[in-house]
């Protein structure tokens, strides 16, 4: 319908504002008009504005977009229209051509080859034109209809995009008015901006000039800094400089000095190590000539006792038992001649233990005595009178008087503490107080020095007298004689007696005196101990001491601080140009030594003091330490001022007072610095000491004995004992037993050694056994070892025995006790006895009496090997046959540094099967030595070897000695071997292969075993032409043990009896006969081929060959063949049963055909390898292979990974396993690690039984080789289904072509018609080798029903040819809709099936519990419709609106379905949500229909959705149908609405705008209720209702009430039930009119023959409804007029 053209602003025409400039657009009416809401704030409510308004003008932009886009299509299709009407006429020419020349052709009688041929090339030419013409044509038509397609859709977005920008054609302009003035707004808003900025900018750049120039001012500033950090590292560098190269000088000065020192040391080396070389090899050579002349002994002994066995065995002697009774008579004097020392060694242990524990007993009584005097002391201390004794005693002793009571009259005025008591007062160290006496003051001095006992006069002790002791002739000792006399102080530096207290302990700096820094003296020849005769008074003066003021204090501090680092540096000594350094004076003896003094006696000893500096100097002597200085007397003549070169003699008396050692020094302080002579007192004591801490024993052979002797040394007065403990646990070692020569080679013959090791004498079989004892004698009967292992380990253990110990003896043997007397040494032999290599470790601490002292030993050894050994110690011969001859070099090595005989003899118990070649020899160092052996056994080895063999298994093990003259311990090795025999059997030697056809073979199976334990190669030689050995010709190996089928097959050439003799050669030089019998017969059927050989072929592949048979006899032959094992030999033979006549010939058919199930056995997962082991000879299948793949899991996950499938087996390996010869063979090859591809060869034998023969005349058999391959071209599916799929839907499935083989594999596709539904959608490219190629076939039905094709893919380079079968199925798809429709015709027209939906849920919940078709105006009407897909394949749906929708008035649709499109799975639903949302009551119902969409439909659906909308709660309306009456809808024309018809809001403005353009809203009519005359029990009615709101508290129940006009004067034939009641919200209740006619005439009982007027009777009622819910402003009740 055309729409008025509405003014630009209606807003201002309709409002009383008529000066507001109108030429703005009104943003209010333009909100409302794109419903936007009017709740929100201006500005967003503006900005939602623009957004409108850009996206208004994108779709006018899209609109022109799409009509240009339509235009352009409509051109195509003219342009392809026009190109199809020239190809109609370009293939109506082609098309009349060809019939014209095919019908001259035809009218020819001779046919085509009598035509010129000319004629025939445009037969050709004008078939072929015609049939390009129809293609175009045909194609040309497609792509017409296509851009036909294409127009119409072009065409209908552009009619779309009108119609939905039509609707804002009104207010486009406004829009972009608004657009405008937001743009224009903005560039205002940025101009704005830019001032702003450019201000900001410049007040920036003001601020950057002002950080730029103070910027510069502090790089002035630092520039000025780093100038004078400049100039002052200039001046360190020089100051820096000059230390450096000082330094330097030093620095040079030290490394040459230590360069001088490190040449010294490395000379010194130089000459230690010669001079240990020297030792050495004196040493080495000692131990050689001892060795020597041990051998010498020994070999005399050897000597003597050889030609003293003859004697004692004539004189009837045992000379073993006399021989060995010496030894245990020599070594038992040894053992005795032990015993007795050792308990010597005991009892002086138990005498000294005696003499500790004595001593021990001596002092616990001693300490329980003095406990018992502290008891008795503490208990005689306690009491009242003890305790007042103490404390007078105690005041006695510290008052002046002794007395206890200083005043008992109490008559002294003022008792001072310092006149009565004896302590320090202020004038304790000024030496004078006129208040004390010198008794007092001394007692003072005597106190002080007794609480500090420790600290001496300092250097004030030159003042003090000492008496001096006078040597007498002896100069060794003197007594101490008191002579009276005073010595003159010396005049020496202070601060000397603190240097020599720091030199001894070490501290950096010591507080001196202040005294100590100024007193000076003059020279003085005695000690600080020396006195002078007499005693000499110091004077003093009581003169109080003047306070110094500050400065002078400051001043006396520097001058001591420069007066102590004089005294303490010295004063450097420069004499010609050189400065002196070191020690100025130099004494001898260097040190003052007083060795093992005793107390109560004096020692003098003497020193010599020279002066060593360059020029005079003197000396002062500094106190010894205040512990020892009582100890000794130092005199000497005072030399004075002594010049270089002078020396002085200084005399030490020493009085020894605590029986101590005293190490310290005699110090003295000279005027170039100070020096000290070392001072040691050294009292009886013991003194150990050993001349090495460590004990070494180098690369100690085997078997030999070393002893070291190790010096223990006592360089004190005392003697002692010394221990052996461990280091580790601190516990003494107990006594051990030196390994002696007799013990070491008892232990090296400790075993037992088979043959002539008995005879040589190297072996006891008892060395432990007591004299007189006999050897045990072996049992008769051995008992035999059941392993090799355990053979093995005992002849093994032969050589171990000797590497044993004797009990209690290891490899280290010494004596743990020993002694030492005073000043004296001795030495303790320490052996090293190795029976094993490695390197020994013992941690030794040796303990001596009387003293604390302890001595930490270490003793370390090395042993290796014996020099000569085996290089094999197990000679193994592997496994020997009787009576055949073995050699082998056995290697014998020499490790050592010289050459050694040996000896090589076989034991008794090889002596006649062993020989040794040379049996002597000298083996040089480095070098190995090799003899021949050589091994010949026989059977009765076994019973020789005794305990030494297995006789069960043939198994010997031997221990042979390899006799070393020159080597303490037996080289022993084992010669192993195993033993076996050469021998091949038969199971038959004799075969009778009965009657055999001269045309046929007979075979029969030998049993050939080999019963030794070698391999061994066999032939069958010398063979006659009628006999045949298989496999390889009659050759091959037998494993050991093994037992192989030989096949003997006889070929008869001629019909006679034969015997014959075949011979067998083994490798082990030996041979055999077997015996062969057979008769020759005629064959009754002969056939053009006995042997046939079937190409190889795939699974799935059938092959067929032919055959023929004649009969050669006179009469009918009846044959019939047998297949073996068909179900694994897939093979058939046509006919199977059959008769010849005589002399005729019948051809059969053999097929063979693999099924191709083979393969898909492999796909489900099984194994792909065919283990198909066995024939009848037994041999093991060749190869392995697992053949697995992984196809099903590709086809899953959708990878291309290379797999290379393997043919699964058919076949049953169970059955197979049993598979006999004359059946056939099967033979599998497979190898992955040489890439030969899988295949299966299989030999099958068919009988063919003549009916008649005797049971001794055998069948003919047909031999058929059969070979199976992997597919070289394969796919995965012969088979493609692509199921149901709708018509006009396409499928794509992938096909995999893979190829196996090693070339590249084109493929030519064929078959397909070009114009059916299959297609291949992808390139076909050619398949690279071992690799496969995905194919993409498409389905595309056409229509409805069953298609299927043949798709063929040649490849010529292979020659193969795959087939595939397509097939698929179209259906067209199937949508039920709920609610059901039915079927009628649309607005447009149409016919459809149509679903109507009028009923709305219009409750809070929306669940649809109170469907109602009415809805109030504002609130939302919910309903469900279902879509459910049928098929067996997706839908996908489209709604499509169908005519004109009336809107809201925010022009939205009032019906709304959600989604409006999307896809239903097979068999699934789908419920969509109707949505009815109208906000304005009218007249009419709002109706909305929309199609369903789905392609390819049968049946068109379409919901139709009705629903009526009221502005109050109550509504009222006809009941409809044949009971109801005619609602106003349905009386009124919907065009007559009015198209401005506004919210009830804006009542005022649509009045007035109606009123000025002229359009009036259609006056509601009445519902109508029409009665008919003749029937009066009809009724009818309306619906007076109550909507069910959304929000349940807006609303309420509503009343009604029908009032008839009472004036009308038919109201009296009308009566309404009910005529009032109230309504639910939710309900409608049903209001029945019925009408009763005045009675007819002659009903009364008049007379009937009247003539009978109808006339219409209208009465009006009126139906009033109160409450519920009503707009604002509308009246309290509404009326309904029916």
């Amino acid at each position: 319908m055309e729409e008025l053209d509405r003014p630009p602003s209606p807003v201002s025409d309709f409002s009383d504002d008529t000066d507001d400039d109108t030429s703005l657009p009104d943003e209010d009416y333009l909100a409302s008009r794109l419903s936007i809401s009017s709740s929100l704030l201006p500005w967003k409510r503006h900005q939602q504005l623009l957004a409108e308004a850009n996206s208004i003008e994108k779709m006018f932009s899209e609109k022109d977009g799409k009509v240009r886009a339509a235009m352009e299509c409509e051109a195509v299709f003219e342009s392809e229209k026009k190109r199809l009407g020239e190809l109609k006429i370009s293939q109506e020419e082609a098309s009349s051509k060809f019939d014209l020349i095919r019908k001259q052709v035809e009218d020819e009688p001779l046919g085509l080859h009598a035509l010129p041929k000319d004629l025939v090339d445009a037969l050709r030419v004008s078939e072929k034109q015609a049939m390009i013409a129809s293609e175009l044509l045909r194609a040309q038509n497609k792509t017409v209809a296509r851009e036909e397609r294409v127009y119409l859709h072009a065409q209908h977005e552009a009619n779309v995009a009108e119609a939905s920008v039509e609707k804002f054609a009104d207010i486009v302009g406004d829009l972009r008015k608004v657009s405008e003035m937001e743009v224009a707004k903005r560039k205002k808003q940025v101009e704005r901006n830019k001032k702003n900025e450019v201000v900001s900018a410049k007040r920036l750049e003001n601020r950057q000039r002002d950080r730029v120039k103070e910027y510069n001012r502090k790089l002035q500033e630092s520039n000025n800094l780093a100038e004078s950090q400049k100039n002052t590292a200039r001046e360190l560098h020089k100051t820096s400089s000059k230390r450096i190269t000082v330094t330097s000088r030093i620095t040079n000065g030290s490394k040459k000095f230590m360069e001088e020192a490190r040449l010294a040391g490395h000379e010194n080396r130089i000459q230690v190590a010669l001079e240990l070389k020297a030792n050495t090899d004196a040493i080495s050579a000692a131990l050689k000539g001892k060795n020597e002349r041990n051998a010498i002994l020994q070999r005399k002994k050897e000597q003597a006792e050889r030609e003293e066995f003859g004697t004692i065995l004539k004189m009837g002697g045992n000379p073993y038992v006399e021989f060995k009774r010496r030894d245990v008579k020599k070594k038992a004097a040894k053992d005795e001649a032990r015993e007795h020392e050792r308990i010597k060694k005991q009892e002086a242990e138990l005498a000294d233990r005696m003499v500790k524990d004595d001593e021990y007993n001596r002092k616990k009584e001693e300490h329980l005595k003095r406990q018992k005097e502290y008891e008795d002391a503490y208990r005689g201390e306690q009491g009242r009178e003890i305790i007042e004794a103490r404390n007078r005693a105690y005041l006695m002793e510290k008052t002046t008087n002794n007395t206890d009571l200083i005043d008992p009259t109490r008559r002294i005025f003022n008792i001072e503490p310092s006149q009565v008591t004896t302590i320090k007062d202020a004038s304790f160290g000024l030496g004078y107080n006129p208040r004390k006496d010198e008794g007092q003051l001394q007692a003072v001095i005597d106190m002080v020095k007794k609480k500090y006992p420790k600290v001496g006069p300092g250097e004030y002790s030159r003042l003090i007298p000492k008496k001096v002791a006078l040597d007498d002739d002896t100069g060794e000792e003197a007594n101490s004689v008191g002579l009276d006399g005073l010595l003159e102080p010396k005049s020496l530096p202070p601060g000397q007696d603190a240097l020599s207290i720091m030199n001894k302990t070490g501290l950096e700096e010591v507080q001196l005196d202040e005294m100590s820094l100024t007193t000076a003296g003059a020279a003085s020849g005695v000690s600080s101990r020396a006195t002078t005769p007499g005693t000499a008074e110091v004077a003093t003066r009581a003169f109080p001491k003047p306070q110094l003021t500050k400065f002078e204090k400051d001043a006396l501090q520097k001058a001591q601080a420069r007066q102590k680092t004089r005294l303490l540096s010295g004063t450097p000594q420069i004499a010609g140009g050189r400065e002196f350094k070191g020690q100025a004076f130099v004494a001898k003896p260097d040190t003052i030594l007083f060795k093992d003094f005793v107390l109560g006696k004096f020692y003098k000893r003497r020193i010599l003091l020279t002066n060593v500096s360059l020029t005079f100097n003197s000396f002062k002597i500094l106190d010894l330490p205040e512990t020892v200085t009582d100890f000794f007397e130092i005199s000497y003549e005072r030399p004075g001022r002594m010049s270089a070169g002078m020396s002085v003699l200084l005399e030490i008396t020493f009085m020894p007072k605590v029986n101590e050692d005293i190490i310290t020094e005699l110090s003295f302080l000279s005027s170039t610095g100070p020096f000290s002579i070392p001072l040691h007192c050294l009292t009886q004591t013991v003194a150990p000491k050993l001349n090495t801490n460590v004990v070494r024993f180098d690369n100690i052979v085997m078997g030999e004995r070393v002893t070291f002797r190790l010096k223990v040394m006592n360089n004190g007065a005392k003697s002692t004992m010394f221990y052996f403990h461990d280091a580790a646990t601190g516990k003494r070692i107990a006594p051990s037993e030196a390994l002696t020569a007799a013990t070491v080679a008892a232990a090296a013959a400790g075993s037992t050694t088979p043959g002539e090791s008995e005879a040589a004498g190297l072996k006891s079989r008892s060395p432990s056994s007591p004299e007189g004892e006999q050897e045990t004698k072996e049992d008769d009967i051995v008992e035999y070892l059941k392993t090799e292992e355990d053979l093995l380990a005992q002849a093994a253990a032969v050589g171990e025995a000797c590497l044993e110990y004797p009990a209690g003896l290891s490899e280290l043997q010494y004596s743990t006790v020993g002694s030492v007397g005073s000043y004296t040494e001795t030495y303790h032999d320490i052996t090293f006895a190795p029976l094993s290599p490695g390197r020994f470790k013992e941690e030794r601490v040796l303990h001596f009496d009387h003293t604390e002292e302890t001595i930490k030993l270490t003793i370390v050894a090395t042993s290796i090997k014996v020099p000569i050994y085996v290089a094999e110690p197990v000679v193994d011969m592997k496994c020997c046959v009787y009576d055949k001859l073995y050699r082998k070099n056995v290697v014998v090595k020499n490790r050592g540094k010289i050459s050694f005989k040996i000896f090589a003899k076989p034991p008794l118990e090889l002596q006649d099967f062993v020989e040794f070649n040379p049996d002597m020899g000298f083996i040089q160092p480095d070098v190995d030595f090799e003899m021949k052996m050589k091994f010949r056994p026989s059977k009765d080895i076994l019973a020789k070897c005794g305990k030494y063999a297995i006789p069960g298994k043939e198994v010997i093990a031997v221990p042979i000695l390899v006799q070393v003259p020159e080597m303490a311990l037996p080289v022993y090795y084992t010669l192993f071997a195993r033993l076996t025999t050469g021998e091949v059997t038969f199971n038959n030697n004799v075969i009778d292969h009965g009657n055999c056809f001269i045309s046929q073979s007979s075979m029969q199976v030998v049993k050939m075993k080999n019963n030794g334990r070698l391999p061994m190669r066999f032939g069958f030689v010398n063979l006659p032409k009628e006999v045949e050995v298989q496999p390889n010709d009659g050759f091959g190996a037998l494993m050991p043990q093994e037992e192989k089928d030989v096949c003997i097959i006889v070929k008869p050439s001629s019909a006679v009896y034969r015997d014959l003799s075949l011979t067998v050669q083994t490798t082990m030089n030996l041979s055999s006969s077997i015996r062969i019998k057979y008769q020759g017969l005629e064959t009754p059927l002969k056939f053009d081929h006995t042997v046939l050989k079937f190409a190889s072929c795939c699974p799935g592949d059938k092959i067929t060959h032919s055959v023929f048979a004649t009969n050669t006899t006179k009469t009918s032959q009846t044959f019939e063949f047998a297949v073996p094992r068909p179900s694994q030999s897939f093979l058939r033979i046509t006919p199977n049963v059959e008769t010849i006549g005589p002399g005729a010939t019948c051809r059969f058919e053999i097929e063979y055909c693999p099924p191709s199930s083979l393969l898909s056995s492999q796909e489900d997962g099984q194994a792909g390898d065919i283990d198909v082991t066995a024939n009848d000879q037994g041999e093991p299948d060749n190869t392995e292979g697992d053949g697995k793949t992984e196809i099903e899991e590709e086809k899953k996950t959708g990878t291309e990974e290379d797999n290379m499938r393997e043919p699964a087996a058919g076949l049953e390996s169970d059955t197979l396993g049993s598979l006999k010869f004359f059946e056939g063979e099967v033979k599998k090859s497979y190898r992955e690690d040489i890439n030969e591809p899988w295949s299966v060869h299989s030999r099958w034998s068919l009988p063919c039984f003549v009916q008649g023969s005797s049971s001794d005349v055998p069948p003919i058999f047909i031999d058929v080789h059969t070979t199976l391959v992997k597919r070289i071209l394969d796919i995965d599916t012969a088979h493609l289904d692509f199921g149901q799929l709708a018509v006009g839907q396409t499928k794509v499935l992938p096909l995999r072509v893979r190829n196996y083989g090693a070339v590249q594999a084109p493929l030519i596709p064929s078959g397909l018609n070009s114009t059916g539904p299959f297609c291949v959608v992808n390139a076909i490219r050619d398949v690279p080798p071992n690799d496969f190629q995905l194919l993409s076939l498409q389905f595309a039905p056409l229509a409805q029903g069953v298609r299927s094709e043949i798709l063929t893919l040649s490849c010529p380079t292979l020659g193969k040819t795959l087939t595939i079968t397509l097939k698929g199925k179209g259906v067209s798809p199937v949508l039920i809709v709920s609610p059901p429709g039915t079927t009628g015709v649309t607005c447009t027209g149409t016919a459809a099936s149509i679903t109507k939906i009028d009923q709305w849920a219009t409750d809070a919940s929306g669940k649809g519990d109170n469907l109602c078709k009415h809805v109030l105006a504002g609130d939302v009407g919910k309903s469900v419709l279902t879509l459910c897909n049928s098929s067996v394949f997706p839908l996908r749906y489209n709604l499509q609106t169908l005519g004109v929708v009336h809107e809201n008035f925010n022009s939205k649709d009032c019906y709304d379905i959600s989604p409006p499109e999307g896809q239903i799975d097979p068999g699934e639903e789908k419920n969509l949500e109707v949505v009815f949302q109208p906000d304005h009551e009218r007249i009419w119902s709002y109706k909305f229909e929309s199609k369903i969409e789905v392609p390819n439909q049968v049946e068109e659906h379409v919901v139709r959705l009705v629903g009526r909308c009221w502005n109050t709660q109550m509504y009222c309306v006809g009941a409809g149908g044949s009971g109801g009456g005619e609602d106003e809808e349905e009386r009124v024309l919907e065009e007559m609405e009015n198209r401005f018809k506004l919210p009830v809001k804006l009542k005022g403005v649509e009045e007035v705008a109606s009123s000025e353009v002229g359009v009036q809203d259609p006056k509601r009519e009445d519902i109508v209720l029409k009665f008919p005359k003749d029937d009066d029990t009809i009724e009818k009615g309306i619906v007076v209702g109550s909507i069910a709101l959304n929000d349940p508290k807006m609303g309420s129940n509503g009343t009604f009430e029908i009032v008839l006009d009472k004036e009308s004067p038919s109201a009296a034939f009308f009566a309404a039930t009910p005529d009032k009641g109230s309504v639910s919200p939710g309900q409608e209740v049903q209001v029945t009119f019925k009408f009763t006619p005045p009675p007819k005439p002659g009903q009364d009982g008049s007379d009937s023959g009247s003539i009978e007027v109808g006339q219409w009777t209208k009465v009006l009622a009126n139906v009033i409804c109160k409450g519920g819910y009503k707009p604002e402003g509308a009246p309290d009740e509404r009326v309904f007029k029916v």
